[in-house]
């Protein structure tokens, strides 16, 4: 892809337009930046606006590049469609830069997983890098690296700017309600998702949730070679779980069999996170014996079913990444017995019903509503007749609440499932803050 002297606006400049821009100077693209902030410090020779996007500015511009952070419906990014300007993500650009296969892995829960545990096990033998929603810009990578693979974890933001993106295998973990306050329906979320296999032909790979009926629906029209997997369903997927093992119904791994007895992570869904990464790993050339002892010592990621205090006979558990009902759901179901929960955040405009249903028949001793959410999750308790739960201004109050409602061998899950930005300022200092918080409380009781 020729980009020099080609007018390339980046709008957004977060650590990924940064990304973006620094490439794009490289290349020799005559480089605009469109942002939002009104104080920005950028390199010399990029042509700047401050203060909001506008037509005027992005009018002769050759390539629009949109950060994940920015709304693709953005009146601005419209304008630029309407005059024949080719609008795309950072992902769509740093694919067209590269020739190295990528490996992609997409779904509303469970990416970050999955895309850690692939790099870690196809890392014991291949020379990979992690890039993507991770943290890592992939557009960062492309002319600092030539790995075998590129490992991908890409949002439904990031794909949904996609056009021939294509990668070798891509991976559909599943899909629930999420980021409606951004994406316009529910079915234009799951058309961004899609797009993880749009360009796949038979010579690609998708690796699929047979389990997810939203999933199944959508791999429908997929021209790739569709693997399934299935914690439900051995008869028709390809990859499932017997007796404690993964197990494969493919002729080439039809006698493998990856014992899940001394692992780390914690649930039912991360059983199926590891189906997806193993079978990644077996399709990359890894041998057995080194695939299953990097499943063996992979740590869980941080902030994901946490468990980082037992004490005084409670089990406290960070989850503070469950940023959905769905994710709250599979923490739920991963804990065995008697529960109290923290939950609440920003609202994103998810249906909360599934979860109403799985509180009022899973062991949930006591609820700590916090949050944005805290009054329409009341509403939705008291309609159902749960009744135990209460409402607080502050994470520690509610943190110290649970505590108080706690007895010997409880757990205290901490799983909002709802976005932290309504006092936090991402998921990670949410987790951190819950800790701390923890931490304090032992400190005194010592």
């Amino acid at each position: 892809m020729d980009l020099k002297d080609k007018r390339v606006t980046v709008i957004g400049y977060g650590k990924t337009g940064e990304a973006c821009v620094k490439v794009l100077l490289k290349l020799g693209a005559r480089v605009r930046l469109s942002e939002k902030k009104k104080d920005l410090t950028v390199p010399d020779g990029v042509e700047v606006e401050l203060g909001g996007h506008t037509e005027r500015f992005i009018s002769d511009s050759d390539l629009v590049v949109v950060s994940p952070g920015v709304r693709w419906d953005e009146p601005v990014l419209e304008s630029a469609r309407k005059r024949g300007i080719e609008v795309i993500s950072e992902v769509e650009l740093a694919y067209r830069l590269t020739d190295v296969p990528v490996i992609a892995i997409t779904g509303t829960n469970g990416k970050t997983t999955t895309t850690s545990l692939t790099a870690h096990i196809l890392s014991t033998r291949k020379n990979i890098k992690l890039v993507g929603n991770i943290g890592i810009p992939f557009i960062g990578e492309v002319l600092n690296s030539k790995p075998e693979y590129f490992v991908l974890e890409v949002s439904s933001f990031q794909l949904q700017g996609t056009k021939f993106f294509k990668p070798k295998i891509g991976t559909l973990l599943n899909i629930a309600s999420d980021h409606l306050n951004w994406h316009n329906s529910m079915d234009e979320y799951i058309e961004a998702k899609k797009k993880i296999f749009y360009n796949q032909g038979d010579e690609e790979i998708l690796i699929y949730n047979r389990d997810d009926i939203n999933v199944i629906e959508a791999v429908k029209d997929a021209k790739s070679r569709k693997i399934s997997f299935s914690l439900e369903d051995i008869d028709k997927s390809e990859v499932y779980v017997k007796d404690g093992n993964i197990k494969f119904n493919m002729e080439e791994f039809s006698d493998i069999s990856i014992p899940l007895k001394n692992i780390k992570l914690i649930g039912r869904h991360n059983i199926a996170n590891m189906m997806c990464a193993s079978t990644i790993g077996l399709l990359c050339g890894i041998p057995l014996g080194d695939l299953i002892r990097a499943i063996e010592t992979f740590n869980p990621y941080p902030h994901t079913l946490e468990r980082f205090l037992d004490y005084a006979g409670l089990i406290f558990i960070d989850d503070s990444k469950a940023t959905n009902p769905h994710a709250t759901i599979s923490a739920l179901r991963s804990i065995t017995g008697d529960k109290i929960l923290i939950l609440g955040g920003q609202d994103k405009g998810m249906d909360f019903s599934d979860l109403i249903d799985e509180l009022k028949r899973t062991n949930v001793k006591y609820i700590c509503l916090i949050g944005e959410t805290r009054e329409k999750i009341k509403g939705l308790l008291a309609q159902n007749g749960i009744k135990c739960f209460s409402t607080h201004d502050s994470l520690e109050d509610a943190v110290l609440t649970a505590i108080d409602n706690a007895q010997k061998g409880d757990c205290i899950l901490f799983s909002p499932a709802c976005a932290s930005f309504d006092m936090f300022k991402n998921y990670v200092e949410r987790g951190e803050r819950f800790k701390e918080i923890v931490y304090r409380w032992k400190d005194c009781k010592i």
